[in-house]
C-alpha cells in the first residue's frame, strides 16, 4: 500500500491580544499583555487582518479602552494596531496597567488619553534590528536606512501625542529614556496617573513580573535599577517577592539578585535622588561650618584658622578653644619673658627706695599693669 502525504498543518499566527466585549456600562477592552507579536508582522496577511476583523466585530462603539502590561516587540505589529486604533472613530483610552516599553508605547500614542499608575514604567528607546548571517556593505546600509525610517515613523507619533520638537525625542529616544509614572506624565507621553498602583515583583536581576505578567529584562541592559526601587517603595522591603518566601541568605544579601552596593558609584547609581539630597545636605553644612570658622577667627591665627577648614576639619567652637588657648600661651611666655629681663637687668638689686621714688603717684607703672590684669601670674 503507498502512502498518502500529510497535508502539514497551516503555521498558527502570534495572537498576542484579546478583545472583550462592553459588560454592562464598561466599555470593550483590548488586552495586550505581554511582548508585541513575536514573530514580525512583515510579509504576514493573517496576522493583522484578523486583529482588524476582531476590532471592527466591536461595532460603533462610544469608547474602547485599550490596558498594555508590555515590554514592547515587533515594532511592525506596534505600528499596525497604532493605526487601526487611530482610524476608529471611538474614542481611545489607554491604561498601562504596570508597563509601557519599546514597542509597546507606540500603541499606547494612539490613545485620546492615557492614563500610567505612579510606579508604572514607561521606556522609549532607538528601533533595533536583529542580524543572523552575512551581509556585505550594500547591504547593511540598506538596513541602516531602513532603520531610520522605522524611527521616523516612531518618532512621528510621539511628537503628535507630546507636541514636543521631532528632534527633541530623537534625542530623547536615542538616549534610552526611561520614565516612573509622574516622569511619564511630566514629559507629555501620558495624560495623568491612575489611582492604582501596579503589582510588581522583582523575582532577580533579568526578570520582573508586574500584575502577573513576566518581562524579561535582558533586552534592557541600561535599565536603571533605581527605578525599580522607586517601582517597589510601597513594599516594606522595597522589593514584593510574595510567590517565594524561603530566600536562601545568599538572596537576601543581594536583594533578591540585585548585587549588595559597596561602593559610592554603586550607591549612587541605584539611589540617584537619595545621594543628591545627601551631596546638597553636606554641602550646605560644610558651608555653614567654614562661615562660623570665619567669624570666630582673629588676626594673627591664620594658622589654627587654615588647619581648621581645610586640614584637620573641626567645628567653629573647638576653633574658638583653640585660639584662646593660644592667647593664654602667649600670654605665659610673655610674663616669663618679662620677668627674665627684670632678673638680668638687676633691677632686684634696688632698694625699697627706689621703688618708691619711681611712683610718686603711688601706683605700678601703668603699663605693667594693664599687662598684670591681662595676664595675671597663676602661683
Amino acid at each position: 500500500m503507498e502512502k498518502t502525504a500529510t497535508p502539514q498543518a497551516k503555521p498558527k499566527n502570534k495572537h498576542f491580544w484579546n478583545f472583550q466585549p462592553a459588560s454592562g456600562d464598561n466599555p470593550p477592552e483590548l488586552i495586550l499583555y505581554g511582548d508585541i507579536a513575536s514573530e514580525t508582522w512583515w510579509g504576514d496577511e493573517v496576522t493583522p487582518r484578523q486583529f482588524t476583523e476582531e476590532l471592527d466585530a466591536l461595532g460603533a462603539v462610544p469608547e474602547i479602552v485599550v490596558r498594555i502590561n508590555s515590554g514592547g516587540g515587533d515594532v511592525f505589529a506596534a505600528n499596525a494596531i497604532y493605526t487601526r486604533l487611530k482610524d476608529n472613530a471611538a474614542k481611545i483610552t489607554v491604561k498601562i496597567d504596570g508597563w509601557a516599553a519599546s514597542a509597546a508605547t507606540i500603541i499606547a500614542m494612539a490613545g485620546d488619553s492615557i492614563e500610567i499608575p505612579g510606579n508604572g514604567v514607561f521606556m522609549v528607546h532607538d528601533p533595533a534590528l536583529g542580524l543572523l548571517g552575512y551581509f556585505n556593505e550594500t547591504e547593511l546600509a540598506k538596513m541602516t536606512d531602513e532603520l531610520k525610517v522605522i524611527k521616523q515613523s516612531i518618532v512621528n507619533a510621539y511628537t503628535l501625542k507630546t507636541g514636543k520638537d521631532a528632534a527633541d525625542v530623537a534625542a530623547i529616544m536615542a538616549a534610552e529614556t526611561w520614565y516612573d509614572g509622574k516622569q511619564a506624565v511630566d514629559a507629555g507621553f501620558c495624560d495623568k496617573l491612575m489611582f492604582e498602583d501596579a503589582e510588581t515583583t522583582v523575582e532577580n536581576a533579568a526578570k520582573v513580573v508586574v500584575n502577573s505578567v513576566s518581562l524579561d529584562l535582558t533586552r534592557f541592559p541600561n535599565m536603571p535599577v533605581s527605578l525599580l526601587n522607586r517601582m517597589t517603595a510601597r513594599t516594606p522591603g522595597g522589593f514584593s517577592n510574595k510567590t517565594n518566601h524561603k530566600n536562601t541568605e545568599k538572596e537576601r544579601n543581594t536583594m533578591d539578585g540585585i548585587e549588595k552596593i559597596t561602593t559610592v558609584d554603586g550607591l549612587k547609581a541605584a539611589f540617584p535622588d537619595l545621594t543628591r539630597q545627601i551631596e546638597d545636605a553636606a554641602t550646605t553644612a560644610e558651608r555653614k561650618r567654614i562661615q562660623d570658622i570665619e567669624d570666630v577667627a582673629l588676626a594673627g591665627y591664620e594658622s589654627i584658622v587654615n588647619d581648621a577648614k581645610f586640614n584637620n576639619p573641626i567645628a567653629a567652637g573647638d576653633v574658638a578653644k583653640a585660639i584662646v588657648a593660644a592667647q593664654k600661651k602667649q600670654g605665659g611666655t610673655y610674663i616669663k619673658n618679662r620677668d627674665d629681663d627684670a632678673q638680668k637687668s638687676g633691677a632686684g638689686d634696688v632698694g625699697a627706695g627706689a621703688h618708691e621714688g619711681a611712683g610718686d603717684d603711688g601706683g605700678d607703672n601703668d603699663i605693667d599693669n594693664a599687662i598684670d590684669k591681662l595676664f595675671p601670674v597663676t602661683k
